[in-house]
């Protein structure tokens, strides 16, 4: 197969006019894009950061804090931009199904039961994050248009997510104190660090869809 029709092929993932077509090739990009989800959901950034200081503390209005990224947010926005909403949303979705069914592929295990856990609602909104994401990007890819789906796609994951955590903690008829532990250590300084990284992960998509093409070549 030579490289012009491989990326007519990748290019078709984004087409919007073009029905599901399972191929050997469709699999393997899908199959990658789940095992990425699994890599950045147990993998770890750490570094130092700033933040403001109320009141004032001796003299200095901001104190060094080291912190713990993960980068599942960024990976979701990047598999939206780089093979489109269905491919996309096809991918998360055998994600969250081998998590449910066979493997612990989640931050905190997996099994059926994970759906009574704070913070399954995060990884629901993976599916329409996507699609928003991929939707916005189907027709231009600039920087404009990249950072507001950074934006909507980051947003729609932590709304949907805090909105999913507060029904669980009725459920379980968990205390304000904690419920907001919770929004802070899900929803808090990571939402800016999810933009930041997710549009440099949008950016990404392109050169790696360009690599595909070569190496598929």
């Amino acid at each position: 197969m030579n490289t012009k029709r491989l990326k007519e092929e990748l290019d078709a993932f984004n087409a919007e006019n073009k029905k599901l077509k399972i191929t050997m090739g469709t699999l393997v990009v899908m199959g990658w894009c789940v095992f990425l989800i699994i890599i950045a959901t147990f993998t770890q950034i750490d570094f130092n950061h700033y933040i403001p200081v109320f009141p004032q503390v001796d003299g200095n209005f901001w104190k060094l804090k080291h912190y713990s990224y993960i980068p599942q947010i960024p990976v979701i926005l990047f598999i939206a931009a780089l093979i489109g909403k269905r491919f996309g949303m096809t991918a998360v979705t055998i994600y969250i199904l081998l998590g449910l069914t066979f493997f612990p592929i989640f931050a905190l295990g997996g099994g059926i039961k994970y759906i009574f856990q704070y913070n399954f609602g995060y990884i629901l909104a993976y599916l329409p994050a996507v699609f928003i994401v991929a939707f916005m990007l189907k027709d231009k890819f600039n920087y404009a248009t990249i950072a507001k789906a950074d934006l909507l796609g980051v947003l729609t994951i932590h709304i949907i997510g805090v909105f999913y955590l507060v029904l669980m903690a009725i459920i379980h008829r968990d205390s304000f104190s904690n419920v907001a532990a919770w929004i802070v250590m899900q929803s808090g300084t990571k939402m800016i660090y999810d933009f930041i990284f997710g549009y440099i992960a949008i950016l990404l998509s392109k050169p790696v869809k360009q690599i595909l093409w070569l190496s598929m070549g």
